[in-house]
């Protein structure tokens, strides 16, 4: 009885001293810590592509699987990127990642990163300290980014003062060579902040191949690469030799500061420059040219375009003189890279993917039930459940067997109208995709897509990707929003060789889950476009050199949207048609929020090529040219449903072209012919178009600078100008004044109508402007209003 005792008293003590032993070894686990920064320099746009830093180090076990960040390109389009890292006992990590948007994450309580051991599907989650926020400075997606590579930034000081010809509208301009050990990506998404590029000095060829063809898909995306001039160019433009817009010679020549200062019409050069003999090279377009000395010219590369000089960008003296920045604005046409002229809220073409699109593409033909078939199967079930079975039962004396017969049938129709009524639901997936693409001089295209599916079941729909395709899951309200629930829960994205691995997680039976990106491909195809404007009747062929039908061949010039006709596949279309334009020029967009709603399921493809055709002006608007616009049922969008899909696809094309005018006589420029411009000169000045068509828009109180041009090219045209009349619809609220060039003041225009016969030349400057003052008065804050309407006459040569 004593050992007993003594037994379960050892016992006690064994279990007493276990509770205060160190259980290290019981619970091993990783020990992570974690510090991020994203964005180039601490600034990032919002809503737009950015680098991620993420710096990890363990003093844990060893950690296996998967590191996944929480983060949201917008409210309504979010999903985890997942990445497979291994970090041993004491090693840290640094891993650079690029994200196809960012936004603040204010929003959400959910942190930045979660790690699971092990890999997310079936793993454990592993708490890490650290970054939970990302502490990033925010701008504007419109902001205007210059990045500059340079070995020494203050070659290139006077690019800072490039702001100074943005003065409603932001730019950043970042000296990469001064932000500590960073390196040209290999990703092109690392580069997709910004806008421009600058190259002076600095040989690309001496990049690795992945950096140049990272810089090459930038340009082929929609960017703008400057190369400067220097020895041996042909050799340093790397990846671009065969791609530049200028042959330099080995001569010098001279131009002098009187003849830089005309270029910019201010007397800011004090010094002449040399510069390369330059000769312009095949599909070259001259963007700075003196006296027949090409100065600079630009090329065409997909969406983007190399601009190339004839002289170093930072050589002394031009690159510290005053009048530089504004040479090198209109160089690049710097305005061009901003939307603000469109004034208030500028929509993304994601924004219009989520917001304009997504309501109509969710919408599936199968969703509609026939009323009247469900009707006449009701009247057809009473008639037979009632007295066609008891005449039947009673002739066969066998009325008994109606207790069992008539929930029978029941079943029977009750399958019969679900069999009806799901088909097409059952056995696949249904999807619906609607594509906007620009096409390219180089038959490449690039756009954006969003795609909808209708789940056959409830589970994991996995959908792959390609390697130039982005995919980002929409948010589902009822199923998650942005205050509650980690986004890996709910969709995730896995990156691989050939592309990426969207994993849309635990759908519902039946439900409707859609998601967006950006896609481009190459040599598809384009539309050799030849049409003459004469006498406002429109003439030429439109050949169609896509492997598949157009339909809708639509032109777009200011506000006249005019319908051609349909392309067969490697066909031509012969254009014969009145379209009452006097010139052909840049569509005016208005009206985009004015769309019709389907009311019927042969509604919802018309109403979604409406809504693509409202985007186009996205796509173009850094262009200057008329455009031709058609539409195919066929899917580009390299993106495909794992598990299959029958798909409904719709691709809208864009396509700007060099529309021929021969004007000839009397002509006459009415208010839809020019292009309408405010710029306030009141700081609290707010302005934003409410229909171009009608020149409606909205103003509040203040003075604004009113300017009003002719298409470009169009002063090439002019023999003489006879008569400018100016009609103010507002009196009430709007005193106006024009600018008089020759004696360089303004002139009020106290009537409502005015019409100006003499010296009328001297209202319009040499980029084809006229100029107005106005001031804007209510006391009543932002008002609706009509702009001036300004008439043009004269005599074409």
């Amino acid at each position: 009885m004593r050992s007993v005792k003594i037994t379960a008293y050892i016992i006690v003590m064994m279990l007493m001293v276990s509770l205060f032993l160190p259980v290290g070894q019981a619970s091993a686990a990783p020990a992570l810590e974690v510090s991020a920064k994203a964005g180039i320099n601490g600034k990032a746009k919002h809503m737009q592509p950015a680098p991620l830093y993420v710096t990890i180090k363990n003093t844990g076990d060893d950690f296996n699987g998967d590191m996944v960040v929480n983060a949201s390109y917008s409210y309504e389009a979010a999903t985890a990127l997942v990445i497979p890292i291994s970090i041993a006992n004491g090693e840290e990590k640094t891993f650079e990642l690029y994200l196809n948007g960012l936004t603040n994450y204010g929003y959400s309580e959910e942190e930045m990163f979660a790690f699971f051991e092990g890999g997310i599907d079936k793993g454990k989650k592993v708490k890490y300290s650290g970054t939970k926020r990302l502490q990033t400075n925010f701008l504007d997606p419109m902001t205007t980014f210059i990045f500059t590579v340079t070995d020494s930034s203050d070659r290139l000081s006077e690019y800072l003062k490039l702001s100074q010809h943005l003065p409603h509208a932001q730019l950043e301009v970042i000296h990469l060579n001064q932000i500590k050990e960073y390196t040209l990506p290999e990703d092109p998404l690392g580069l997709a902040m910004a806008n421009i590029i600058a190259f002076d000095e600095v040989s690309i060829a001496d990049l690795s191949q992945k950096q140049q063809e990272a810089l090459l898909k930038w340009v082929q995306d929609g960017g703008t690469l400057v190369i400067g001039a220097m020895e041996q160019i042909n050799t340093a433009s790397g990846i671009f030799k065969d791609s530049l817009p200028l042959t330099l010679s080995n001569e010098m020549e001279t131009v002098s500061a009187e003849r830089l200062s005309a270029l910019i019409n201010e007397e800011k050069f004090s010094e002449s420059i040399q510069v390369y003999a330059a000769t312009m090279n095949a599909g070259s377009l001259s963007v700075l040219a003196d006296e027949g000395n090409i100065l600079a010219a630009s090329k065409k590369i997909g969406s983007g375009e190399i601009i190339q000089t004839a002289f170093s960008l930072g050589d002394q003296p031009l690159a510290s003189m005053e009048g530089y920045a504004a040479l090198t604005a209109k160089m690049l046409s710097i305005q061009k890279f901003s939307n603000f002229n469109m004034g208030g809220y500028h929509q993304s073409p994601f924004e219009q993917m989520m917001y304009d699109i997504r309501s109509v593409n969710e919408l599936f033909p199968s969703f509609e039930v026939s009323m009247t078939f469900t009707l006449i199967v009701v009247i057809i079930y009473i008639i037979v459940i009632g007295p066609i079975l008891y005449f039947i039962l009673k002739r066969l004396d066998k009325r008994e067997y109606a207790w069992w017969m008539i929930p029978l049938i029941s079943v029977v129709v009750s399958i019969a109208l679900f069999v009806i009524g799901a088909q097409g639901r059952i056995m696949q997936p249904q999807a619906q995709q609607s594509a906007i693409y620009k096409v390219n001089e180089d038959s490449s295209l690039n756009g954006y897509y969003i795609e909808s599916i209708l789940t056959n079941r409830g589970g994991d729909f996995i959908v792959n990707t390609d390697s130039n395709t982005t995919a980002m899951a929409l948010r589902n309200y009822g199923r998650f929003t942005g205050s509650g629930g980690a986004l890996y829960e709910h969709s995730y994205i896995k990156e691989h060789a050939d592309g990426t691995t969207l994993t849309l997680r635990d759908l519902s039976y039946w439900s409707v889950q859609s998601f967006i990106g950006n896609t481009a491909t190459q040599n598809v195809g384009k539309m050799d476009i030849d049409l003459t404007l004469k006498n406002e009747k429109l003439t030429g062929t439109i050949k169609n050199n896509f492997p598949f039908d157009l339909k809708d061949v639509t032109l777009q010039s200011g506000l006249k949207i005019v319908k051609l006709g349909d392309i067969e596949a490697n066909g031509t279309l012969t254009v014969a048609q009145d379209v009452k334009l006097t010139t052909l020029q840049k569509p005016v967009y208005y009206n985009r929020y004015n769309y019709t709603y389907p009311t019927t399921k042969a509604d919802i493809d018309p109403v979604r090529i409406e809504r693509l055709q409202a985007m186009t002006g996205s796509l173009t608007e850094q262009e200057e040219q008329p455009i031709i616009s058609a539409w195919a049922e066929q899917a580009l969008v390299g993106v495909e449903l794992e598990s299959g899909a029958n798909m409904s696809p719709i691709s809208y094309f864009v396509q700007p072209f060099e529309g021929k005018v021969e004007l000839t006589g009397p002509f006459t420029m009415k208010q839809s012919n020019l292009n309408y411009d405010l710029i306030p000169l009141s700081v609290n000045g707010y302005y934003e178009p409410f229909d171009r068509q009608l020149n409606k828009w909205y103003l509040s109180d203040g003075s604004y600078e009113v300017i009003v041009s002719v298409p470009p090219n169009f002063t090439e045209h002019i023999e003489q100008l006879n008569e400018l009349i100016i009609a103010n619809k507002d009196s009430v609220n709007m005193k106006l004044a024009i600018w008089n060039n020759h004696t360089e003041s303004y002139e009020p225009l106290d009537k409502n109508r005015v019409e100006l016969t003499n010296d009328v030349e001297n209202y319009m400057n040499d980029l084809g402007e006229i100029r107005l003052e106005l001031i804007f008065t209510t006391n009543q804050g932002t008002i609706e209003t009509t702009l001036p309407n300004v008439e043009l006459k004269g005599v074409a040569k």
